[in-house]
This record gives structure tokens, C-alpha cells and sequence, in this order.
């Protein structure tokens, strides 16, 4: 889907793309051919510099050089040749904090990672600290929900990291797919994804829960966990969907339908005692 992309050069918006898309125009290739017949010369000399731009990027796997291009509900564009390219440099992320606000004021407290085919989990600062800079190092590109808003810019002010790759945020994309709504309610309308034990538990019981880990209390830190993890290993069957959405909502593109691998074992679950405290029983 990327090099079928033109929302991202200056001055083509969704109108103006699908309009090529109609005139048989739908890769990066038969648009700079037809440049010079669509075009005035300034403007197709234009053009042609940044395919040029973008064609250089995608050879040399620089994602991140389409961050800030593609709009944040059209960065899904990038996620076929992420996964056709990079699969195993895709890093899922969800963290949990100490409240609302950012670095100093509040601190992280757990962060999940499902990168390298592997579910990190990590509470420990110097663990999380050694775990954040391998992801910013390795990673070539992030999916989350709401992480542009929330868990990049709080993880960048707490490590000093960049996180510069090429992001995906399920909440923008899958808002211009008219779900709406928080994690859990965008879950919920895809019966084929596998649901979530903490199904109830949010953000706000999270806090409660590292509140009552630090004061002893045993198995809060293992249900904060829980809670952590599932909200990221759902990102990756979910950006799936979403895949397939775009494919339903294209079919003359013909993108490819891929195939979700299944998510990882989470080592942890959520404890009753631990459930029934936070919710007052």
C-alpha cells in the first residue's frame, strides 16, 4: 500500500488520489512516468523530487522518513511493507504510569512490548530504561493506541529517547474507520480477536494496582501486568484487522491479505482477591 500512496507528496490530498487511482495511476511508478501529462512543469518537478525521496527511503528501509507525511490516520499505509520487509522490527507498546500527566510529575510503571517475537514485560527502571533504548535502537517501526498522544511523548521525556520511527496509532486509524471509542470497546467489535481476562480493569485501577504493589500488597504488581500486556499483544491482531478493513474498503488496489500469526502467551493473570479489592468486594 505505501508505494500506492500519494496523500503523503505535496499538494495531493484524498481527492486528488483517488482521482489517479481511477485513471489506472496507483504506484509510485506510473505517477512519475505521467507526470509532465497531469501536472504544470513546476509542480511535476516537484513531484518527481519527492518520489524520488520516497522510492530512496523505501529501498533503504528508512520508515521513519514517511513519519510526519502521512497523516496519523493514514500511517497504516506503511504496515504491508513493514510486515512484508521488517516483521520481526515491529515493536507493540502499551505502558503504564503512575497518573494522567507527564515526566517528572508522574513516572512510568510497567511497559509491555511484544518486538522479536518476544512479550517483554518490565517494572524495574533500569530494566525498562535498558528495554526502551533497545526498541528506540532496533525497532523500525511502533504500533500503539493513543501512544502519539500519551505513551511516546511520556517515554521520550522520561528516557531522553527519540522514538523517531515510523508510527501506527490504532486510535487515529481506526477512528477514520468509524470505531471510536477506547481499547477495550474497539476489542469488542471484532469477535475474532481473542478477549481479555482484565476486560473491566482501566487505567485508572492500574494506578490503584502499582499504588498497592508498592504498599506489599502480593499479586497486584502480577494483575497490573495482566492488564499491561493484554492491552499490547491485542495491537498486533487488531492492526490485522484493520489491514483487512482497508483491503474490503479497496479491493481494486488488491492488497495483500495477510495472515495474523498467533499472539504470545502471557505468563501472568489476574488474581480474584486482587479484582474483587479494587472493585470494592
Amino acid at each position: 500500500m505505501l508505494e500506492n500512496s500519494f496523500v503523503h507528496l505535496p499538494g495531493i490530498g484524498p481527492e486528488t488520489e483517488e482521482r489517479l487511482w481511477a485513471q489506472g495511476l496507483r504506484t509510485w511508478e506510473q505517477l512519475a512516468s505521467s507526470l509532465s501529462l497531469i501536472f504544470g512543469a513546476k509542480k511535476a518537478q516537484t513531484l518527481a523530487r519527492a518520489l524520488e525521496e520516497c522510492r530512496a527511503a523505501h529501498e533503504a528501509r528508512e520508515f521513519s522518513y514517511f513519519q510526519g507525511r502521512f497523516k496519523a490516520s493514514e500511517m497504516w499505509r506503511l504496515l504491508p511493507t513493514l510486515l512484508h520487509t521488517a516483521p520481526q522490527e515491529i515493536a507493540y507498546l502499551d505502558i503504564e504510569t503512575t497518573g494522567l500527566g507527564f515526566p517528572p510529575q508522574c513516572q512510568s510503571t510497567t511497559i509491555a512490548v511484544y518486538f522479536g517475537g518476544e512479550l517483554h514485560l518490565e517494572y524495574d527502571l533500569s530494566r525498562k530504561r535498558a528495554l526502551m533504548k533497545r526498541i528506540d535502537g532496533e525497532a523500525r517501526g511502533l504500533v500503539t493506541f493513543n501512544g502519539g498522544t500519551f505513551d511516546l511523548p511520556f517515554l521520550r521525556r522520561e528516557f531522553g529517547l527519540s522514538f523517531g520511527q515510523a508510527h501506527v496509532d490504532l486510535r487515529f486509524w481506526f477512528a477514520r474507520l468509524g470505531l471510536k471509542g477506547g481499547l477495550k470497546a474497539i476489542q469488542k467489535a471484532f469477535p475474532g480477536v481473542r478477549q481479555r481476562d482484565s476486560m473491566d480493569i482501566d487505567g485508572f485501577d492500574a494506578v490503584r494496582l502499582w499504588a498497592l504493589h508498592k504498599s506489599g500488597v502480593p499479586r497486584a504488581l502480577e494483575t497490573l501486568l495482566t492488564y499491561n500486556a493484554e492491552d499490547t499483544v491485542v495491537l498486533e491482531p487488531l492492526a490485522y484487522e484493520g489491514l483487512r478493513l482497508e483491503r474490503e474498503r479497496w479491493p481494486s488496489l488488491g492488497l495483500e491479505d495477510f495472515s495474523c500469526p498467533p499472539s504470545p502467551t502471557i505468563p501472568y493473570t489476574v488474581c480474584p482477591q486482587i479484582y474483587r479489592r479494587i472493585r470494592g468486594g
